[in-house]
């Protein structure tokens, strides 16, 4: 019975699960695993059910945390150095890679890292990201935590001093490997509140196309500590991970710098700042400036346009030295949408210069008395005006040479830095520095005013009647130099560069490279009243960073972008052209640190009579043939040290009083007719300045 009713729950079990299956009653689970059915489980297994098994867990992947956090970081900003968003300048980071372009960058700079004015947000520089690169005249900068002792360092009388291997600081170019002599100095303009500037300055123009290399070594402040590094430069020379983007993306770009510096003996772990930057090429620079000129010649032909005169004075003048001034117009070429300053230049939609229409530009013609006396021609000389003033005033005020010497005076008004609405213009560009765009657009249309003007009287007006005395054309326009005084001087070689018919100039207390001798200049004491207001730029680091920045806005009528060129020129660009500086020591206008660049930049040779003798260029005794330079000392107040304009008590002093030497301005109308300079120093180019 037992076997039956045992059976029986047998069957009736078996039945009751058959029954839960058709019913939908879900089958009990079997106990699994925990982990074994884990996928992170090393011995992972989907049908793992056996309670006997063990499980291993794979240990978690541990996530690799940046080894330095930097605070400060910026989409728009270089990050490397966290005291402005554009350090260190030129700063690598506004290099973008460009295969189409001749360098292989293109120079990028957003507006949101472009200081803003107080009055106004700045936008991007469209003028400056049409470059390949940066200028080769830029400034080179950075700032520390602490200020450094330079004490020690090459200054500008010790250039030779930066050549040492033990320097705290390097330049080098790095598609060479050759150092580079330079001098180092503290900004003399910091503000305490804002950490100081350490300026690396350049003796001359960087090659163009080039890259560079700078570095900062084993310095240390007033007290002895040594100089800390940002914490993002310390990363890349490190080799520390970060949290940007941007400075593990430059990581590469630097052990390459990193690399080169070490091929020349500098040790890494004792660098304190480095960076890399690319200049810009010549054809980059110069691109505007060369299609006007392209353009107005074809529109101009071999003859000119046009001409009106619209007043003739006989005997001008009470020093009887004057046969006849005349004034009129002459039909131009205009790429400016306005003749009125501000105005800016009308581009095409790639960005290229675009004809607007024929204007009349003014000019002015001084025929002396000698020639109308004698009854023959003389030779016609454009003149270059000085900042501020105007081709008209400028003509007037050579009367007394162009009779001594027989000479045509000729001129017009540099636009962009004339009497005519410029100095209101430029007041509003210390505002919104933008605007200077629009005053160096109207400075490249004057040379294309120039190249007007000549092509014009030595074409089709170049034998009208007012020219003529007894039937003799008094003006002969076969041969054509330049004569240019101050910022005449400072954009000869532009004029030179771009107007075949000339091909001789003497530059008068000229130099180079603009924004490296402003800040040295009176002239900029005028301006920085307003550009230090609350409305304008009141931080010095932002005025610092602008006034470097617009370097490369003046570089396409710069002289230092086209003196390396004087001897050979470039087909189709650049002509070839013959140079005299003739400068003034302790000029507080246009200081001769400017001068020496040039020279330096030209490679021209320096006469042994010289009251200076620059670092790096040669000396020639006697004479010079060909281009060259002559440095006259009256004895003046010397100029201060570093980028800070001196007295305005001694404005002009050593500035003016230079070109009415006899020593001086015979040895410049010597070099126009031969091509020579001559010593006529009697040995030393000294002379007893007046101080007034």
């Amino acid at each position: 019975m037992n076997d039956r009713l045992n059976n029986i729950c047998i069957a009736l079990i078996v039945i009751s699960m058959l029954l839960s299956g058709c019913t939908g009653e879900s089958e009990p689970e079997l106990e699994s695993i925990e982990g074994c059915m884990d996928e992170n489980a090393e011995n992972y297994n989907s049908d793992a059910t056996n309670p006997d098994q063990s499980c291993i867990y794979e240990e978690d992947e541990e996530i690799d945390e940046p080894e330095i956090i930097l605070s400060s970081q910026s989409e728009f900003c270089d990050d490397v150095n966290p005291h402005h968003c554009m350090l260190p300048f030129p700063a690598p980071t506004f290099l973008l890679d460009d295969e189409s372009s001749n360098t292989g960058y293109r120079l990028h700079i957003p507006g949101e890292a472009i200081p803003d004015s107080g009055s106004t947000p700045t936008d991007e520089f469209h003028m400056i990201n049409r470059l390949d690169g940066y200028s080769p005249s830029t400034q080179i900068f950075t700032a520390f935590d602490s200020t450094p002792n330079v004490s020690e360092m090459a200054d500008q009388y010790n250039i030779g001093d930066s050549l040492n291997p033990e320097h705290e600081t390097i330049l080098i170019n790095l598609d060479n490997g050759e150092i580079q002599p330079h001098w180092v100095e503290i900004d003399a303009r910091s503000q305490d509140d804002e950490a100081t500037f350490v300026y690396v300055r350049t003796i001359k123009g960087l090659d163009h196309d080039t890259s560079y290399g700078v570095a900062y070594r084993n310095m240390v402040d007033d007290s002895g500590n040594t100089i800390q590094g940002s914490d993002a430069f310390v990363a890349l020379r490190d080799n520390l991970t970060t949290d940007s983007n941007q400075i593990e993306e430059q990581r590469v770009d630097y052990e390459e710098l990193f690399n080169a510096l070490t091929g020349v003996g500098v040790e890494r772990s004792n660098l304190q700042a480095a960076w890399y930057f690319h200049t810009a090429s010549t054809e980059s620079m110069i691109q505007d400036l060369v299609e006007m000129r392209d353009d107005a010649s074809e529109r101009l032909g071999s003859e000119g346009i046009g001409c009106n005169v619209t007043e003739v004075i006989d005997d001008w003048g009470e020093e009887n030295t004057t046969f006849r001034l005349i004034r009129g117009t002459v039909t131009t070429p205009q790429y400016m949408e306005s003749a009125f300053a501000p105005s800016e230049m009308r581009r095409d939609d790639s960005g290229s210069p675009e004809f607007v229409e024929n204007r009349e530009i003014v000019f002015t013609i001084l025929i002396p008395k000698i020639l109308a006396d004698e009854n023959r021609s003389g030779e016609l000389t454009i003149l270059g005006h000085g900042f501020m003033g105007d081709g008209d005033g400028m003509v007037r005020g050579n009367h007394v040479f162009a009779n001594m010497y027989g000479k045509v005076m000729i001129g017009t008004d540099w636009k962009g830095w004339s009497s005519d609405g410029d100095f209101e213009a430029l007041t509003f560009s210390l505002i919104n520095v933008e605007y200077f765009q629009h005053q160096q657009e109207r400075h490249m249309q004057s040379i294309i005013n120039n190249l007007a003007m000549i092509r014009t009287f030595t074409g089709i007006c170049s034998d009208i009647d007012e020219l003529k005395h007894n039937g003799t054309n008094l003006v002969d326009s076969s041969d054509i130099d330049y004569w240019g005084v101050s910022f005449g001087g400072l954009r000869g070689p532009a004029l030179m560069s771009m107007v075949p018919e000339v091909d001789r100039g003497v530059l008068w207390v000229g130099g180079s490279s603009f924004t490296h001798q402003i800040e040295r200049s009176t002239h900029y004491t005028t301006f920085e009243i307003l550009f230090t207001e609350d409305v304008a730029y009141p931080s010095r680091n932002n005025r610092g960073i602008l006034i470097a920045l617009l370097q490369s806005i003046w570089d396409s009528t710069d002289a230092e972008t086209f003196l390396p060129y004087h001897q050979s020129g470039i087909e189709g660009m650049i002509q070839p052209f013959e140079m005299a500086y003739i400068t003034s020591m302790n000029d507080y206008q246009v200081s001769s640190l400017s001068c020496d660049r040039a020279v330096r930049t030209a490679g021209i040779t320096n006469l042994d009579s010289s009251a200076w003798k620059p670092w790096g260029v040669d000396v020639v005794a006697n004479q010079i043939t060909g281009s060259g330079v002559v440095y006259f000392d009256g004895q003046f107040p010397p100029v201060p040290i570093g980028n800070q304009a001196g007295s305005t008590d001694y404005h002009g002093n050593a500035h003016g009083q230079v070109v009415p030497l006899p020593e001086a301005y015979s040895m410049a109308w010597g070099f126009l007719d031969t091509g020579i300079i001559t010593d006529t120093c009697n040995e030393s180019c000294t002379f007893e300045g007046v101080w007034d």
